[in-house]
């Protein structure tokens, strides 16, 4: 199946993701790991500026929002992933790819659409069981965010309202996450069934 075209924007936000390959661990503990993507997005972003919106990273993917003034996710993603996979090819002396496919995206155009896909992202480790409530995991951007913690890593709003409003509103249970799913794989982020007033992709 051919790659879709990336649509460019600089207006709204993208959610991205992609899978180790063969959907196995990355050959690390999760916090090398964890180190690794963290200065692989300072490095990618001193070469692209992008705004850095939410960053999750579970035990053989990620989930990454992100912002594109200059609409070069493409130039973007290419320099975060080959660095991630470089140094976890150094570290591990591994031959094979570090990620099984390319990288999934989909533009987020509706705000309400928004919320829910930055919820979703959020929610990933509890709903994998790791965690009971987002702000518990180690290895997601609002853990760091919460507690005032600092990445060197200029989050571009990461909190939508005041601080416990948001953890509040970021656990819970999201109804119609299968829905979710599907939504995220299309080239502009759309819950089926749902009425909305966005142009199709």
């Amino acid at each position: 199946m051919p790659r879709k075209n990336l649509i460019r924007t600089n207006l709204h936000p993208y959610h991205v993701t992609i899978r180790s390959n063969n959907r196995e661990w990355f050959e690390l503990p999760l916090r090398e790991v964890w180190d690794i993507c963290i200065e692989a997005l300072k490095f990618a972003n001193r070469q692209y500026p992008v705004k850095l919106q939410a960053f999750v990273l579970m035990s053989n993917h990620y989930h990454l929002m992100l912002w594109t003034p200059n609409c070069d996710l493409d130039k973007f993603m290419y320099v975060f992933n080959s660095k991630i996979s470089k140094s976890i090819r150094k570290k591990t002396g591994r031959i094979n790819r570090i990620f099984g496919d390319r990288y999934k995206w989909s533009v987020i155009e509706d705000v309400n659409y928004f919320r829910t896909c930055l919820r979703y992202i959020y929610q990933n480790p509890v709903k994998a069981n790791i965690v009971l409530r987002c702000e518990e995991y180690v290895y997601s951007s609002v853990f760091y965010v919460i507690r005032d913690f600092d990445l060197d890593i200029d989050w571009f709003c990461p909190l939508l309202e005041d601080r416990e409003e948001f953890i509040e509103w970021m656990n819970k249970t999201e109804e119609n996450s299968v829905n979710i799913k599907k939504a995220l794989q299309r080239p502009i982020f759309k819950i089926p069934n749902q009425r909305s007033s966005r142009r199709k992709g």
